[in-house]
């Protein structure tokens, strides 16, 4: 039985990976509904844990604050559409962002790895020039993801899809 189960969760899922695939940016949508009910399920947590520690005698305000915080936080985006596009255009900057940051990084250690490798004169560093030039494209495609940060929404929808039909394809080939 659990075979069948299985291939068909297995087949589902590699469907919902194609269909997210080709909506990427619907797939992208997603990401403030599960922030929205993240923040909820915080707020709920964090208001539980208040009083567990209320019951005990031991008082956490932090708790409390935090929580009910959380909870307003995502009561309010679960009824604001604005809200949670708000929250979508935030996550896709900061992606663009972290690619840009990344890519600044990546050019810094390759000057670093083509340092110790003039130093060491041995194989160690020896790569510094496809860092180098990695680290400029990264950082090129963080300028252009923060001039349009539709890229970003579409790029991780087609990594979700992605995701989903190899989870997919693996379960149905341990399953089958």
């Amino acid at each position: 039985m659990s075979r069948v189960f299985g291939i068909i969760f297995g087949v589902l899922t590699v469907i919902l990976g194609f269909w997210c695939f080709f909506t990427p940016i619907s797939t992208f949508g997603v990401v403030g509904w599960l922030i929205t009910l993240s923040l909820i399920a915080d707020g709920i947590g964090m208001i539980m844990l208040w009083n567990d520690y209320r019951k005990i005698g031991e008082s956490d305000p932090f708790a409390l604050i935090s929580g009910i915080l959380s909870l307003v936080l995502g009561i309010v985006l679960l009824c604001s559409i604005a809200g949670r596009v708000a929250v979508d255009i935030f996550v896709a900057y900061i992606m663009a962002f972290w690619i840009l940051v990344d890519g600044i990084v990546c050019i810094i250690r390759s000057f670093k790895m083509r340092n110790i490798h003039n130093k060491l004169n041995n194989a160690l560093g020896s790569n510094w020039g496809l860092a180098l030039v990695m680290g400029i494209l990264m950082t090129i495609i963080g300028v252009f993801c923060i001039a349009n940060p539709t890229i970003v929404m579409v790029a991780l929808g087609w990594q979700i899809g992605f995701s989903l039909i190899a989870g997919g394809l693996v379960l149905i080939t341990a399953t089958a």
